[in-house]
């Protein structure tokens, strides 16, 4: 994730209908106030991903971008893009 630096995200394996352990570096807080709080990262079935507290609840959400990763659609600011490498285990 990144707008002017990067903030370091890491979901692990999903465990639950597309929801996985999220880790947020601490700086990622001064791209979005309360972005802190997200503990989980949920997959929709249209593809979007969702960063929450409690696997529910949206703290921000991301729709695929043109030319690969993600943007952020809600809330509508800041603009947070969202890439890297994805690992899947077999």
């Amino acid at each position: 994730m990144a707008t002017k630096g990067p903030a370091r995200s890491r979901a692990a394996p999903r465990f639950s209908d597309g929801l996985s352990l999220l880790t947020l570096a601490p700086n990622c807080r001064r791209l979005l106030p309360g972005i802190e709080q997200a503990k989980f990262w949920r997959e929709g079935q249209d593809g979007t991903v969702a960063f929450s507290a409690n696997g529910i609840d949206p703290i921000v959400t991301f729709a695929v971008a043109d030319g690969g990763g993600y943007e952020s659609y809600a809330p509508t600011a800041p603009l947070l893009s969202l890439a890297g490498d994805r690992k899947t285990e077999d």
